[in-house]
């Protein structure tokens, strides 16, 4: 067994041995496969948003936050539940049912201001959060998907951001016809397949190296009225940051961005793309397979609609977090797609 597997199949959460046999592996037997489903179902978190349901599956807390359903059904697709199981079935169904009020809360004004201006807000948010259960097959998602290829498209006929900008006060926003892709059109594209046609392919990729060639791409607000209202940019400002020059946060929007890039194939067409994906490819190369930086913000380890990637209970102990972050590096080198003849012998 090579090194990178033996560290992770001795030392990481059940969440973490069942996505990589699962998902990178590409092989785990049917009795493997449920002793880790029921190992998973203990996790504490995963116990925490199951037991905040009420008799219809909702979970009463703001859509948009931390406690909400959008972050539960986050974490319990991350942590490997499967979109079968009763409790994250019973979210997806009042998700699919509450047409008109999912957004309760925070994002329920200001989300349909994004939705109605064309930028993506409660209703991109809803397909999105379908997506990250694996499932795309609903008209409403797939309309989504479309409204977001149209934004990858409006990307490619920018040359500079001041084309597309004007100053409001002290600040930045969008002028009137514009089209602009937030994280979530970026999670949409990636969690779902049915786009992928050659010519939505050669776009995205385009669209990308154009973002690419934009960054770093300043905080833009979209106007209404008077009110100044953020899209969802997390992760979306700089398509080619200076890695020696990163906090801890930095590292982990890296990571995010980087796996979702991946997982859209586009990484492998672009060169400074490539780089990035060759320079961790390199870290784990020269650390016997592992991702051992000394990396720690609440960012990598707390869960939200926006951050967390941590599958391990904390980070108390090294060894969860060269877990986790080798498990996320591994993501990113199996869906970049730029191994797979060497990929034993380049990272392991």
């Amino acid at each position: 067994m090579n090194r990178t597997l033996e560290f992770i199949f001795n030392n990481a959460c059940p969440s973490i041995i069942y996505r990589i046999k699962k998902e990178i592996l590409n092989h785990i037997d049917i009795d493997e496969e449920k002793s880790l489903q029921d190992q998973i179902l203990r996790d504490k978190l995963v116990q925490e948003f199951i037991e905040k349901q009420n008799v219809n599956g909702w979970i009463d807390e703001d859509f948009h936050s931390e406690k909400g359903i959008e972050t539960a059904i986050r974490v319990l697709s991350e942590k490997g539940i499967l979109s079968g199981h009763p409790s994250m079935a019973r979210m997806l169904n009042e998700l699919e049912k509450r047409q008109d009020t999912f957004d309760k809360g925070c994002l329920f004004k200001v989300g349909k201001i994004l939705d109605e201006k064309g930028f993506g807000g409660s209703e991109l948010i809803r397909a999105t959060v379908f997506t990250y259960a694996g499932i795309e097959n609903k008209e409403f998602i797939q309309k989504q998907i479309e409204n977001s290829l149209d934004k990858f498209r409006f990307v490619i006929t920018v040359s500079k951001i001041e084309d597309i900008t004007k100053q409001y006060k002290d600040k930045l926003i969008f002028v009137d016809g514009v089209k602009w892709p937030s994280i979530y059109d970026l999670r949409l594209l990636a969690f779902t397949k049915g786009w992928r046609n050659e010519k939505n392919k050669k776009m995205v990729t385009t669209s990308i190296r154009q973002l690419v060639k934009l960054s770093p791409i300043p905080d833009i607000y979209v106007l209404k009225g008077h009110q100044l209202i953020a899209p969802a940019s997390f992760c979306m400002h700089d398509f080619i940051p200076n890695i020696s020059n990163f906090k801890d946060r930095d590292w982990m929007m890296w990571f995010h961005r980087l796996e979702l890039l991946s997982r859209l194939n586009v990484v492998r067409h672009i060169s400074e793309l490539k780089e990035q994906v060759d320079f961790l490819a390199k870290i784990l190369e020269e650390n016997d397979g592992l991702f051992n930086k000394k990396l720690r913000h609440y960012y990598f380890t707390k869960w939200g609609t926006y951050i967390g990637l941590a599958l391990e209970k904390d980070w108390k102990s090294e060894k969860r977090r060269i877990c986790d972050l080798t498990f996320r590096s591994l993501l990113i080198l199996y869906y970049s797609e730029m191994f797979q003849k060497e990929f034993n012998k380049k990272l392991f």
